[in-house]
């Protein structure tokens, strides 16, 4: 059954990186990156993705980030990692400024390579307690 490879794939490799999901490069620099198996119940649809992340910490309180997702595998066309080739990545590109503990800002959008375009800028204000 295809549904358990998937998972079970997804879950060898999340355990086999857990110990690299967060690499610091230097003081200021990190990569994380994320392994995401999805299952869609009703489409019965598969989806495994990896979305590394580089992370620079410009000062103590503002992070910037840049990322991009791949499609490891998926059974909805039947496409691999190496169908990512084809095409340009979609750049994800973040800032997060944390003003105190407990009150975070954060600016993100995405820019696609190929199409020459960024999407909308995303701004969001948060306050956890």
């Amino acid at each position: 059954n295809m549904r358990i490879i998937t998972i079970a794939t997804a879950a060898l490799l999340a355990l086999s990186s857990a110990a690299l999901a967060e690499t610091t490069i230097s003081s200021n620099w990190s990569l994380d990156t994320e392994v995401k198996a999805t299952h869609m119940v009703d489409a019965e649809t598969n989806v495994l993705t990896i979305n590394p992340e580089i992370t620079y910490a410009a000062m103590d309180a503002l992070d910037l980030t840049v990322g991009t997702t791949f499609n490891l595998w998926e059974d909805v066309n039947n496409t691999d990692i190496t169908d990512e080739m084809d095409h340009m990545p979609v750049l994800e590109l973040g800032a997060t400024y944390a003003l105190t503990e407990a009150w975070e800002f954060d600016a993100s959008m995405n820019y696609d390579l190929e199409a020459g375009e960024r999407s909308d800028i995303k701004l969001v204000a948060s306050f956890s307690f």
